[in-house]
This record gives C-alpha cells, structure tokens and sequence, in this order.
C-alpha cells in the first residue's frame, strides 16, 4: 500500500552508488538522513573536496549519498560488484560498524577512502588525489 513498506531502492539510487564506488569520482557519503545538524559539516566537507579537484585540475563529479541510500543500494548490488568496488564498500559499512553514525560524513576518491568522521582539509583531498596511479601528474 502506497509503496511504504517497499525496501527496494530506486534504480537511479542503485546507479549512483554504483558510480559513486567508481573510477574519477569524489563521493560524500553523509549521515544527514539520519543526524540532525550535519549539513554544515557536509557543506565543508564537500568545498574542501571542490577545491582539491579544481587545484588538481581535475573535471570529476562530486556525488553526494545518503547513508540510507547507501545502505539500501549495497544490499541490491551485492555480487555485481568488481572486487574494488565490494573492497571500497565493505571499507565504508566496518566504519559504520565500528563508529556508527560518527564515521560520518566519509569522503572517497576514485575508490579510495579519503576521510572520515569529519570535514577534511583541502591537503588531504588533494595528497589523496596526488597518490592515485593514473594523476600522479596533475598539476
């Protein structure tokens, strides 16, 4: 009855999570569904990313998620994961397991967690972005 109790999550969910566990991608996963008062630490959390994309030149989306778009999507996906997607999906669900809702918001690039519990600095994201194989020369 009007779809309440359906836990099937849409597939534009299932896509984005799917893009967010892949290559060329910033991701911003946040607990904001479910804590009240984190969008300020969302909001820096995703300018600190911003900033490091566009100091590295780089053109990439910066998707935000859910945790419980996340978690619904997970469930759907599981076994048509590559081996580092499952690998970067498995890393965010033990933070959730070990810290609960204060592993949030955990930021990713290009399947690599890059923080958690907080708002990174600009430094971070972008020695992260340094490290990765294929933009070892961004500018």
């Amino acid at each position: 009855m009007f779809g309440l109790f359906n836990k099937a999550p849409p597939e534009g969910d299932l896509a984005l999570v799917k893009q967010a566990l892949g290559k060329d991608v910033a991701v911003l996963v946040s607990a904001s569904c479910c804590t009240q008062g984190t969008a300020d630490i969302d909001a820096r959390a995703e300018e600190a990313v911003r900033k490091a994309l566009d100091d590295a030149g780089l053109d990439w989306p910066v998707l935000n998620l859910t945790l419980t778009q996340a978690q619904r999507a997970l469930g759907a996906l599981e076994g048509r994961l590559d081996p580092a997607e499952a690998r970067l999906a498995g890393q965010v669900s033990e933070l959730f397991m070990s810290h609960g809702l204060t592993a949030f918001p955990v930021v990713m690039v290009s399947q690599r967690l890059v923080s958690f519990g907080g708002a990174p600095d600009v430094a971070l994201v972008r020695t992260a972005l340094d490290t990765l194989p294929s933009h070892e020369s961004a500018a």
